[in-house]
């Protein structure tokens, strides 16, 4: 099995969106803290304000709802539509660097910029939530053939066919 490498963006677009952590109870961008020091982790401007704390939580939102479909799952449109509202206000100008063709002075520019070229280059349906809903992960499906499900077959893949496995059991 051949292992694609993730880029720099899905690499960014995976790390934004696995600022919630379902399992753990834990997010990230709980306060403008939280959000000044995940933008500083990355190498971004953290000059960010309350506004941008909603924004980028918006964004976030419709990122994960976003990457359900690329398991298969239908998504809710509402956060989506939210945070398209977010990305509209999102100023990008393109520019003819192709190491950086979009630039912007907005601190979530970077997480728009990473989501236009992961779309673009169609490698978006390598980010994949899991379906666990108790897990809700973000991972990179490095498979050639784009099949990866869960985020791990140890723990949310077992426990769902172990799941399924009871059930075929109950029914029969």
């Amino acid at each position: 099995m051949e292992y694609v490498e993730p880029t720099r963006e899905t690499l960014l677009l995976e790390s934004f969106a696995n600022t919630v952590d379902i399992e753990e109870g834990t997010d990230l961008l709980d306060t403008l803290h939280g959000l000044r020091d995940w933008l500083a982790s990355h190498g971004l401007p953290a000059e960010a304000r309350d506004a941008d704390l909603r924004r980028a939580r918006a964004l976030r939102a419709g990122l994960r709802e976003r990457l359900l479909a690329a398991n298969g799952e239908t998504p809710d449109p509402t956060p989506i539509a939210e945070a398209e509202a977010v990305l509209r206000t999102l100023p990008l100008t393109a520019r003819l660097d192709p190491e950086d063709p979009l630039r912007g002075d907005d601190p979530l520019t970077p997480v728009a910029r990473a989501w236009v070229i992961t779309a673009a280059t169609g490698e978006w349906l390598r980010l994949k939530q899991c379906p666990n809903h108790e897990c809700g992960w973000v991972f990179w499906d490095a498979t050639r053939s784009r099949t990866r499900r869960w985020c791990s077959m140890r723990v949310c893949g077992n426990r769902a066919k172990a799941r399924a496995f009871a059930e075929r059991r109950r029914t029969t």
